[in-house]
């Protein structure tokens, strides 16, 4: 049949086969064909794209529309060359909506993101287009390199004449308070650029400056000298011009900041976007204890070196006023201070951070007598025509700034804080006229700080997915408000949803103690308790909320899951069976009573409640796990492999369905592992009957270690339920006796660290201890070797791992691993690193290695593509996968490898832990955007 065949009407004969059958995918080709012939080249891919997910020959779709792309492609990136970028984008936009952008288009579309500045998706198009050392990808590196040298997070400007004696005392106070900064928020590295302005100083100033920056090369320092004396309000305003980040703090050569100056002050604006400034408490020297209420109140809302201000803020204001009355240092920080308060709203921190020194000369020493009378701020009124003039200057300036703000409001273009609003037109209470002090830090006025609704600004926060800020900014209401039951109803559910248990469980404390009558705040006060393992504190408050409202149905149901973990098993499915009575339709009601009931021995009435949560929620984990549990009592093996495998669909990151599955298949293909060990005398027992239950392979093995290696140093005898590790390592610990009272996660893993750190603690002598080890693994390290012997493969597995590295030692000398989890990651802290980041790193390592074979350990085929350069080798390469622990050809190639780069999973991180053999481990850095080396036994599992 011909291409332009026509239909016996005269029309175009795919028109006729389409109206017969939509899904003949040679008609799509014939009206793409027909599409191209006549210009339209746009419909064309779009009718080849259509007829391709019919025929599924996607070989066959490149042919026909690779050309047009790459023409297309080409011509883009001219009109990019040529400054029309926005033509450019009305070109590749239609195209990249028809086919996911490979090769040129993806190249050429990232050129183009790039220049427009949406960096993240240019680095993305990169990696699609796989281009290698392309422009592109150079530009992206370089970019990369440019932010992680100039991301800072802001600029402490110090303006300093003839202060050769005190700059280097004031310079050591911002490195430590950074470095504080730094430790605080675990980002080592987190940067303070600090700018001196040295205001044409007579003396050593400006040496001492370079001295001290050249003995500190990791602080960031800049010394601009002016040729001639501006004052400090100018100096300051010239310091600000060259600062880096979105920060400005401001502090005098002879004054110091306190170490917590920058973690209160930047933590509150990073979580109060809302404020544009935030100001703390100082410390008068030694006056500090005799200045009146009045003037400490004055001086702290108007001193510059106890402000943090955002820098877009200063600049709207323009800064320090620079006009002759104001210069040199005449009540410009005042009228700055006016002006920043007339804007924005702020904050007040009563702590005090910085140290306003005293010296003879200045103006702290000549004030004294005045800041430690009676006499108020606003009460000294000066007739000098000088003062006259800077208030009408401040009123003037005041008046500019109103309607450039109105301009802002009227067009827009103003990304900051919101500006203050006032009940009238005026933008906050009109300036009262005070006297002007006769230098910068004389009399300051005091302005009082707007007021914000922080339970608002949560609320907000919340919605737009903000929730670090929502939970500073509650926290921020209920400590101002401790009686508003609001703050702290929303603060411990928003706790409660971040899993800030600790946090949630003071939260729901405060409103049980203000409603004392409401079962609701009592029920919600018994779940945190629950969800910190605190059993048996959460009883008797869950039956307070029953006697207050005895059908509260999740009380009930609260109640009955504390009693059982509490050990009384027959108590506690009564309770389940009531609060089943009351909510008869709730599913994991349902699953609960399964599991309730099973313990008892009846597994075919577990059997009953697991398939009943089943119908009322086909996908429910707990309805599924319950039922597995309940077939394989029945002895019913091969249903409740099924069940297992429908409860890890349901959730793959559960534990408990991965064990069992796996301990099922296991026992099928090697039989039982090995009998399990006496159990300790009394006072020698220590219990993890989580393991298994909580974490998969990688973190079990972390758990199990950590236990094990703390059970040794205390003479204790470690007992845990059925896990992998005896199947796979041969472990033979005893199985778990009489229950043992439990220690609450957080409390029991700090113990065990604590211990193995060398620290003095309570030994957790006959307790069940559980925790997911996943924190910084130094505590481990003296245990290097212990921890590693823990881990050799058993009698049956030992063949299996040979062989395997066998085969993989044959394909080169230095086996490089990658670990590429994808699956169920890409969420909250278990975030995923693109694979361009694996690929620079592959770019800079390979050629420096000796026949070099790379091993890809990952969750998602499709990653694969991603590294075809380089002829990957997987698992499936290497071995046939054991049923029940598919995942150890990867897991042992990890702990053999020559180079490993690992994901943001224990499972890798731990593999590290395993390995003697590497010269240099790598991971993902979210910082950086690239991978950084670690040490394994020095460095936190998850990042």
């Amino acid at each position: 049949m011909a291409w332009d065949a026509k239909a016996p009407e005269g029309g175009p004969i795919h028109r006729r086969a389409l109206a017969n059958d939509p899904a003949d995918a040679v008609a799509w080709q014939h009206a793409a064909l027909a599409a191209r012939t006549a210009g339209d080249g746009l419909r064309a891919i779009a009718l080849f794209v259509r007829a391709a997910r019919l025929h599924g020959d996607f070989e066959a779709l490149g042919r026909q529309i690779g050309e047009h792309l790459t023409l297309a492609a080409g011509r883009a990136l001219a009109q990019v060359q040529d400054g029309t970028a926005d033509e450019a984008a009305a070109m590749l936009e239609p195209l990249a909506r028809l086919v996911p952008p490979q090769g040129d288009l993806a190249r050429a579309l990232g050129i183009l993101r790039l220049v427009q500045g949406r960096d993240a998706e240019a680095e993305r198009l990169h990696a699609a287009a796989n281009s290698g050392d392309c422009g592109l990808g150079v530009a992206l590196r370089g970019i990369a390199r440019h932010k992680a040298d100039t991301d800072f997070l802001g600029t402490v400007v110090i303006p300093a004449h003839r202060m050769e004696d005190t700059i280097e005392r004031a310079l050591d106070s911002v490195a430590a308070a950074a470095r504080v900064y730094r430790e605080t928020v675990r980002n080592p590295r987190a940067q303070v650029h600090v700018c001196v302005v040295d205001d044409a100083s007579p003396d050593e100033t400006a040496s001492r400056v370079l001295r001290w920056a050249r003995a500190h090369p990791e602080q960031s320092v800049a010394l601009i000298a002016n040729n001639r004396n501006q004052g400090a309000g100018r100096s300051r305003n010239i310091g600000a011009a060259a600062a880096l980040g979105r920060y400005l703090w401001f502090l005098d050569a002879d004054d110091y900041f306190f170490e917590r100056h920058f973690v209160l002050t930047a933590t509150v604006l990073d979580r109060t976007p809302d404020a544009g400034f935030v100001r703390t408490g100082m410390h008068f020297d030694t006056i500090d204890g005799e200045i009146t209420p009045a003037w400490r109140e004055a001086s702290e809302l108007s001193y510059p070196c106890n402000l943090c201000v955002r820098r877009a803020c200063h600049e709207m204001i323009g800064g320090f006023p620079e006009e002759a009355p104001f210069h040199p240092a005449v009540a410009d920080d005042v009228a700055y201070g006016r002006a920043l308060h007339s804007m924005f709203g702020g904050v007040r921190i009563a702590e005090k951070t910085v140290h306003y020194t005293m010296r003879a000369d200045n103006a702290l020493a000549r004030q004294r007598q005045t800041m430690t009378s009676g006499v108020k701020p606003t009460e000294q009124v000066a007739s000098d025509p000088r003062f006259v003039a800077i208030e009408i200057l401040t009123q003037r300036r005041l008046h500019a700034l109103k309607a450039r703000r109105d301009a802002f409001l009227r067009d827009g273009g103003w990304t900051g804080p919101p500006f203050l609003r006032a009940k009238g037109e005026p933008e906050g209470p009109p300036p009262t006229p005070v006297a002007a002090p006769s230098e910068s830090r004389d009399a300051p006025r005091a302005i009082d700080l707007v007021a914000i609704d922080l339970v608002a600004v949560a609320k907000e926060a919340i919605q737009t997915g903000q929730l670090d800020r929502a939970v500073a900014a509650l926290t921020r209401a209920a400590a101002e408000d401790p009686g508003r039951t609001e703050a702290w109803f929303e603060l411990g559910l928003l706790a409660h949803r971040l899993r800030r248990d600790r946090l949630a469980l003071t939260a729901f404390r405060a409103v049980a103690c203000l409603h004392p009558g409401a079962a609701a705040a009592w029920c919600n006060l018994g779940s945190m308790l629950i969800d910190a393992d605190a059993h048996a504190q959460a009883v008797p408050r869950l039956r307070r909320a029953l006697a207050l409202q005895p059908g509260h149905a999740n009380a009930q149901c609260l109640l009955g899951r504390a009693t059982r973990r509490l050990g009384q098993d027959r108590q506690g499915a009564r309770e389940l069976e009531r609060a089943l009575r009351l909510d008869p339709m709730r599913p994991d009601l349902n699953a609960d009573c399964a599991i309730a009931v099973l313990a008892l021995g009846d597994g075919v009435g577990a059997a009953e409640h697991a398939r009943r949560a089943l119908r009322l929620s086909p996908e429910l984990y707990g309805g599924h796990a319950a039922l597995a549990a309940a077939l394989e009592s029945l002895g019913r093996p091969d249903a409740a492999l099924v069940a297992w495998e429908r409860a890890i669909r349901c959730n793959p990151g559960f534990g408990e369905a991965f064990t069992r599955r796996a301990l099922s298949l296991l026992a099928r293909r090697w039989g039982p592992p090995p009998a399990p060990a006496p159990a300790g005398g009394p006072g020698r027992r220590l219990a993890s009957t989580v393991l298994g239950l909580n974490g998969r392979f990688g973190n079990q093995l972390l758990q199990y270690g950590a236990l094990r290696l703390y059970a040794a140093r205390h003479g204790l005898t470690l007992e845990v339920p059925p896990w992998l590790g005896r199947h796979l390592y041969d472990h033979d610990d005893p199985l778990p006796g009489p229950a043992l009272p439990r220690v609450a996660e957080a409390e029991g893993e700090a113990a065990v660290t604590a211990s193995l750190r060398g620290e003095p603690s309570t030994v957790l002598a006959d307790r069940d201890v559980s925790g997911y080890f996943c924190g910084d693994t130094t505590p481990l390290a003296p245990f290097k070797e212990e921890f590693r012997a823990l881990f050799t493969p058993g009698r049956h597995l030992q063949p299996h791992a040979d062989a395997l590295l066998g085969r993989l030692r044959d394909a080169g000398r230095t086996v490089v691993a990658l670990h590429l989890r994808r699956g169920d990651f890409g969420w909250g802290r278990f975030w995923i690193a693109p694979a361009s980041w694996y690929r620079h790193w592959l770019e800079t390592v390979w050629p420096t290695l000796d026949r070099p074979v790379l091993f890809i350990a990952t969750d998602d085929p499709a990653q694969l593509r991603e590294f075809a350069a380089y002829r990957p080798v997987t698992a499936s390469d290497l071995a046939e996968p054991i049923a029940g622990a598919e995942f150890f050809t990867d897991f042992h190639v990890l702990c053999h490898a020559d180079r490993v780069a690992i994901s943001n999973s224990s499972f890798s991180f731990v593999a590290t832990m395993l390995n003697r053999n590497a010269g240099g481990f790598h991971r993902p850095d979210p910082a950086r955007r690239a991978l950084v080396p670690y040490d394994p036994w020095a460095a936190p599992v998850l990042i």
